[in-house]
């Protein structure tokens, strides 16, 4: 399975009467966009913005963020959401470069607690929150929708997970027919004799409504481990549905962008033989159920003949069980692992810095921690909203969104402790 990925670098995005694109200029009719999201009637109103690095400027409500693409034959970008299934992986996709879709939309609290409540989150282009992003580099199209009442959280839930594919593909469709600045060519072809082999374990949290992810548009949350090809990922196979865990949850721009597939492909046949993906679910309910999860990725890590394993996770809590037994059972059976993880460690970094852990697993690279406290300074512009909700399992405080706001942890900072390294954090030691 070959994909061919062509690359538009996008160098300013305004509005205009007609959507095109030219000479890296990409040019929006916010009203033919903003129409195209209201035909899906659970919207009362949708509002089109556009937001640059460097912009002293907040975004709230985010829910998810999509890459504008393109692809050419019957299969349509994100296949399966909206539209047929149909096989992603192969031929030729194209993409804009350096810029996502953001979908912010506030959802009504209609329950105070439990896993899968929704929360609210914020993004910050610029000050300490900044960094930790990588949206805060991009260029951001941000659509505002606002929910009829009265509707059920599951007709919510798709209606918004939808609108960001709508709008991705609205945009993608400019680059039918140009010629894009690069083309970059994934296969597993290629591999050579004596180069160890390596696969890719991938988690996702998906335990349920409003804290899913979804294969092909089908939720991921009893399903056992899969082997997928890392191309089919990249090409947008995977879609978010988390809007429970805005600092650790992984959007869709972040599955047709994961690094670890890309720095995989450029390792493969010079230092290894990147052999294929294991995609699972974490959080069992009951410890049968890691452990079955557990087995099936070590067994399918096998089948794939891997000598060794890279794992990336999604989520907190007891989610990172079904990860580390996995890689548990992959020791077990000969094969090396290492794993990418934020850690804890409390709000001054000296606490337990993981939730769990096993001692075969110890190739452990940190991504930093979600636990200091973080205080966001005034902007000059703000977008999605008015205000932040905060605290949903005491009612929701609602706090002014233009103002400073102090955060006790980064809960509600958008991907701030993102599980695949996309922040610009970094350690010294002294």
């Amino acid at each position: 399975m070959r994909l061919e990925m062509g690359s538009f670098k996008i160098k300013h995005i305004q509005f205009s009467s007609k959507t095109c694109l030219n000479n890296g200029v990409l040019e929006i009719n916010r009203e033919e966009l903003a129409a195209a999201l209201l035909e899906d009637k659970t919207f009362s109103e949708a509002g089109i913005e556009i937001v640059v690095p460097g912009e002293k400027t907040r975004i709230v409500h985010v829910i998810d963020a999509v890459e504008p693409r393109f692809k050419e034959g019957d299969t349509l970008p994100y296949a399966g959401v909206d539209s047929s299934v149909g096989q992603l992986g192969r031929g030729t996709t194209y993409r804009m470069e350096g810029v996502a879709v953001l979908t912010s939309c506030q959802f009504p609290l209609t329950r105070h607690g439990g896993l899968n409540i929704v929360r609210d989150s914020v993004l910050d282009m610029v000050g300490p929150a900044g960094p930790l992003t990588p949206f805060s580099s991009l260029i951001n199209v941000v659509c505002s929708l606002k929910l009829r009442p009265g509707m059920d959280e599951d007709q919510y839930e798709q209606s918004v997970r939808t609108a960001g594919i709508r709008a991705a593909r609205y945009l993608g469709q400019v680059l039918k027919g140009q010629v894009p600045d690069s083309m970059t060519s994934y296969s597993l072809e290629g591999a050579k004799a004596g180069l160890p082999n390596v696969a890719y374990l991938y988690q996702v949290h998906s335990v349920g409504l409003n804290l899913s992810s979804f294969l092909y548009n089908l939720r991921f949350d009893n399903l056992l481990p899969v082997i997928v090809h890392p191309n089919e990922i990249l090409d947008g196979a995977v879609v978010d549905g988390n809007w429970s865990h805005p600092n650790v949850k992984t959007p869709t721009w972040f599955h047709t962008n994961n690094p670890l597939i890309r720095e995989l492909y450029q390792r493969h046949g010079k230092s290894l033989n990147f052999v294929g993906v294991v995609f699972f679910r974490g959080r069992f309910e009951e410890m049968e159920g890691k452990k079955r999860c557990a087995q099936r990725v070590a067994a399918s890590a096998q089948l794939l003949k891997a000598d060794g394993v890279v794992a990336s996770w999604e989520g907190d809590g007891n989610a990172f069980m079904e990860t580390m037994l996995s890689l548990k059972a992959c020791e077990k059976r000969g094969i090396k692992t290492a794993i990418m993880t934020f850690e804890h460690g409390g709000a001054e970094g000296v606490d337990e810095p993981l939730f769990y852990s096993e001692p075969e697993v110890d190739a452990i690279i940190s991504l930093g921690s979600w636990d200091p406290p973080i205080t966001l300074p005034p902007v000059d512009r703000v977008v999605g909203g008015d205000t932040l909700r905060i605290r949903p399992e005491q009612g929701g405080i609602d706090l002014p969104a233009k103002d400073e706001i102090k955060l006790v942890d980064r809960l509600e900072v958008f991907t701030a402790a993102n599980e695949f390294g996309f922040s610009k954090l970094s350690c010294e030691e002294f």
